[in-house]
């Protein structure tokens, strides 16, 4: 079982308490963990900073960071305590790790898609940041294949975020996420807005998409019944004082 992502003691502070203090995370490939618990228990926190994204003050407090699929490197090392200053240059230093190795797929994604570039626009965008990149040729073939793979008919490729549905959109997202060819997709409350009989379907979709890639997800997520049926390994966060982070 191979070690993608693994995030050990990680503390973010905020501007009046810490947000995260002591969780440990790991991602193996074709496993699902997922990071669960009640809102402003610090789930998308921890998300972004295991894509090396930490943007609150002071930032950064302690923890280690490694991507064994790329190197034995602890990509936290020298960034903690170093303030705002210290978290731009993290966020430099890792960002080619965003798109070939690391794909995040948002929540609400019919907000956080661009709303003045096509579905096919942005993925072409996200293809260009693989490991290996696609030939121009091959591009829209490309596009085409992953579109039918989250249940999206080709002609979507030339539609905007706001002429599609919310469900439409949430398979968009991880269509595009998914563009990039990543090792690890990170899939931040990809629930979010919708009824209960999409959820399923959305939730079994990045199941079924990430797995046939090979891609290790870290699913966040507040459903318990989700995270009971999907997930092989589970880190649940306490908001405020009580935060704490443990495999379950």
């Amino acid at each position: 079982m191979s070690l993608l992502l693994e995030v050990s003691g990680l503390q973010i502070g905020g501007p009046a308490r810490k947000l995260v203090d002591g969780v440990s995370v790991s991602v193996h490939a074709g496993k699902v963990t997922a990071l669960c618990g009640p809102s402003g228990a610090g789930k998308s926190v921890t998300a972004r900073a295991c894509m090396g994204l930490v943007d609150v003050a002071p930032g950064l407090l302690g923890g280690t960071l490694r991507y064994p699929g790329k190197s034995d490197r602890d990509w936290y090392k020298g960034y903690a305590n170093t303030g705002p200053s210290g978290m731009s240059r993290l966020a430099n230093d890792t960002a080619f790790m965003r798109g070939g190795y690391l794909s995040y797929s948002p929540q609400a994604a019919s907000s956080a898609l661009n709303p003045g570039r096509t579905v096919g626009r942005q993925m072409q965008l996200a293809m260009r940041r693989r490991t290996e990149p696609v030939s121009s040729e091959r591009e829209f073939a490309v596009v085409i294949e992953l579109l039918d793979e989250v249940g999206l008919a080709p002609h979507v490729t030339g539609a905007l975020p706001s002429e599609l549905s919310g469900g439409m959109c949430q398979r968009a997202a991880l269509a595009i996420a998914m563009a990039s060819d990543p090792q690890v997709l990170l899939a931040d409350e990809p629930e979010t807005g919708l009824d209960p009989v999409f959820r399923r379907q959305v939730v079994e979709l990045l199941l079924t998409v990430g797995k046939a890639h090979g891609c290790g997800i870290l699913l966040i997520s507040h459903h318990e019944d989700t995270v009971t049926r999907i997930a092989d390994y589970v880190v649940r966060l306490m908001p405020a004082s009580g935060t704490d982070g443990r495999a379950a």
